[in-house]
């Protein structure tokens, strides 16, 4: 019987991809318009995919949110062989956090999911791996902040996922066992097979119709495939504890 839910954030819940490459490409241009709206454009793609790892450094971890960000700018840096500037941190942040800001955009699929569990009486909750300062930016911009009864971020432990113990205390705060919890995530790894391992049931959200690989895991695994949250309840209905 499933009791709760726990839900993923960014690309499952919110459009981070999409506002992570214009703020990027935003930040670029306002500190080297002259490198050319190609060059920026390229500059947002990169950031968004940190290619070296810094974000995966930071889940685990091993760099401060500060230490990961200052990472990527530096990658960009050495990349796109753009000079170097003064205090060029504080001036790349401060360009794109506004351009962030107004690019959040919360996907058409969230709040049919959400009234159907409220309605079933599914307890809500978040578990991401951005930091709760910036988890608690885009909730608000999306007007999403007060929807969960738990948010658990990468703060609350000092690592996130895919590590068990970041599904099991986000567990804990919503009071339901794991195999209690269903956990709806868009990454195949860190969400979908990560879950399933520390004992949750897991659905991967396929918002990628191209991801074939990711699919073909997904059912070597066992793990339910929705393209869509709409789907969730449906699939859940028979589990769901309605009522409670």
């Amino acid at each position: 019987m499933i009791t709760a839910l726990l839900l993923d954030v960014d690309d499952t819940l919110i459009d981070t991809r999409a506002a992570m490459v214009a703020a990027g490409a935003a930040a670029v241009a306002e500190l080297w318009p002259e490198a050319g709206v190609e060059v920026h454009h390229a500059a947002g793609l990169r950031f968004h995919a940190d290619p070296r790892g810094f974000f995966g450094r930071f889940t685990k971890g091993e760099l401060g949110f500060a230490q990961m960000r200052q990472g990527r700018v530096a990658d960009l840096l050495e990349f796109l062989s753009l000079a170097a500037t003064d205090d060029v941190n504080r001036r790349f942040e401060d360009a794109y956090a506004p351009a962030f800001s107004a690019n959040v955009r919360v996907f058409d699929d969230v709040r049919p999911l959400v009234e159907a569990a409220s309605t079933a009486g599914i307890q809500l909750g978040l578990l991401t791996n951005s930091s709760s300062d910036y988890t608690r930016q885009k909730l608000e911009i999306t007007g999403l902040w007060g929807v969960f009864a738990v948010v658990a971020t990468r703060d609350t432990l000092g690592y996130g996922k895919p590590d068990a113990r970041a599904f099991h205390h986000a567990c804990r705060l919503l009071g339901a066992a794991p195999p209690e919890t269903a956990y709806v995530g868009d990454h195949i790894e860190i969400d979908a097979i990560a879950a399933k391992a520390a004992g949750l049931y897991a659905v991967w959200l396929q918002r990628d119709p191209c991801d074939t690989e990711g699919a073909a895991r997904a059912r070597e695994l066992g793990i339910p495939v929705v393209t869509s949250l709409t789907q969730v309840p449906d699939l859940l209905a028979a589990r769901w504890r309605f009522g409670g």
